[in-house]
């Protein structure tokens, strides 16, 4: 009987329990071993050329490792790409979907196919497991085809949240904005919701805000200040002042998704006290309708955080 090395096997591990037939021609097992061991059904043909150990479980891994190992070029997309990014409010596929040339087909059954002409490098992410993955920028965008624009809003926020800012997301867009792309309407509805969006990372309210405040004499603000919370989730609070352990968030209430927004920044605000944060918010519509007044809220408020913490 055949033997597999043990570096082999460390591969084959390595690739959710998926091999190829060079990688074992490379190992020293011949062809005829091969051929032998899937008689046998130590082996299982996955693809041509590309197989998987009987000992190892095909799982939804196992089968986006081996079509990108059948194919060199091919890409796991659409919600199945949300489900290797684990991204939320995305249902979890159970078959690959997977991008390939339109010329190509060695892929030959467990995954559906998508094919296309142009493959940019620059939208394809290399796992060490040998998973070839579409951007989370992109995985986002395709992901538009299958979700309603509730749940398309949902998923957007938490891709700002955990892999993206907005530029990269309107580069994404300005990149695939073709006629006839599936989900490209509903990209457009959700991000017009909000014009602010198209604005730095650091908005023009803000940097008023951060101004109007240190004109007040809050010197030690910083803005996008990181707070680790205890979920281990990394946020950015528009201003704070680490030494008090107080924030202010600017709300834009303008999107109309902005429930899902609300629901979002209670959850966060309760973990932010958990982490011994005290996060007070002030929205748009209350700036544009009396920054004065707005600015001196925010400030008592700082002084009362500032008093407390001293008692």
């Amino acid at each position: 009987m055949p033997r597999f090395s043990a570096d082999l096997l460390a591969l084959a591990a390595s690739h959710h329990g998926v091999v190829t037939t060079s990688e074992m021609l490379d190992h020293g097992v011949s062809r005829h071993s091969i051929a032998h061991l899937s008689q046998e059904r130590i082996l299982k043909r996955l693809h041509t050329g590309v197989y998987l150990l009987a000992s190892s479980p095909l799982t939804f891994e196992a089968r986006c490792a081996a079509a990108c190992l059948a194919d060199s070029e091919a890409v796991i997309t659409g919600p199945a790409a949300a489900r290797l990014w684990e991204f939320r409010h995305v249902f979890r596929p159970s078959v690959p979907e997977v991008l390939v040339r339109h010329d190509r087909t060695p892929i030959t059954s467990g995954v559906t196919l998508r094919r296309t002409n142009v493959l940019p490098v620059d939208e394809v992410v290399h796992r060490v497991d040998a998973i070839r993955v579409a951007s989370a920028p992109r995985a986002w965008f395709d992901c538009a085809a299958h979700l309603t624009d509730e749940r398309f809003e949902m998923l957007t926020e938490w891709v700002l949240d955990h892999h993206a800012d907005v530029s990269t997301l309107f580069r994404t867009v300005r990149r695939l904005d073709a006629r006839g792309r599936s989900g490209l309407a509903r990209v457009h509805r959700v991000l017009s919701q909000r014009p602010a969006w198209q604005k730095p990372a650091q908005s023009g309210l803000e940097t008023k805000v951060l101004r109007a405040l240190r004109r007040a004499g809050l010197m030690a603000l910083e803005n996008q200040y990181p707070i680790r919370l205890r979920n281990g989730v990394l946020i950015h609070a528009d201003v704070a002042d680490p030494a008090i352990r107080w924030a202010l968030e600017i709300d834009h209430v303008t999107w109309h998704g902005g429930r899902f927004e609300a629901q979002r920044d209670k959850a966060r605000d309760r973990q932010a006290r958990a982490a011994g944060w005290f996060v007070d918010r002030v929205t748009d519509q209350a700036l544009r309708d009396g920054f004065a007044s707005e600015i001196a809220a925010v400030v008592a408020s700082h002084a009362q955080r500032a008093a407390d913490i001293a008692a």
